[in-house]
C-alpha cells in the first residue's frame, strides 16, 4: 500500500547562488549527513530536491522530525539515489507506518533537479 507520494523541482541556479553565499552554513544547515564525495550545485540540488520530494511523500514538510539533516541522500553502486533516515525520523516512520520502502527517481537537466519519492507500507 503507498503511503504518500511526493515531487520536487528546484532551480539549479537558484541553489548555486545560496551555495556561493552561504557555503558552510548551507551545507550545514541541509546536507550535513549526506554521502558524496565531491560538492557541486547539480548535487546539491538534486539532494535538496529528493530531501523536499521525501518532505511531502509524509505530509509534513520540513518540520519536526523531518528536518534536512535527518534525511540522509546517498547513491547505490549503479548511482541510484537512495534515502535513510537519521534520529527521531526513523522512529516516526517505524511508529507510524511500520515497515515501509522508499523509493527514489531524479532526473535533471541544466536548469533543474525534479525528485519523486513514493513511500510503500510493506
Amino acid at each position: 500500500m503507498i503511503i504518500g507520494h511526493g515531487i520536487d523541482l528546484v532551480e539549479i541556479d537558484r541553489v548555486k547562488n545560496i551555495y556561493a553565499k552561504y557555503k558552510n552554513s548551507f551545507i550545514s544547515k541541509y546536507f550535513l549527513n549526506d554521502q558524496f564525495k565531491l560538492i557541486n550545485t547539480n548535487l546539491l540540488a538534486n539532494n535538496f530536491a529528493i530531501k523536499e520530494a521525501f518532505s511531502k511523500s509524509i505530509g509534513l514538510g520540513f518540520r519536526f522530525p523531518c528536518y534536512p539533516n535527518n534525511i540522509m541522500v546517498g547513491r547505490d553502486k549503479f548511482g541510484k539515489p537512495v534515502i535513510s533516515l537519521k534520529n527521531k525520523l526513523e522512529s516516526y516512520l517505524n511508529e507510524t507506518f511500520g515497515k515501509y520502502v522508499i523509493h527514489v527517481s531524479l532526473t535533471d537537466t541544466k536548469l533543474y533537479s525534479i525528485a519523486s519519492v513514493i513511500i510503500e507500507q510493506n
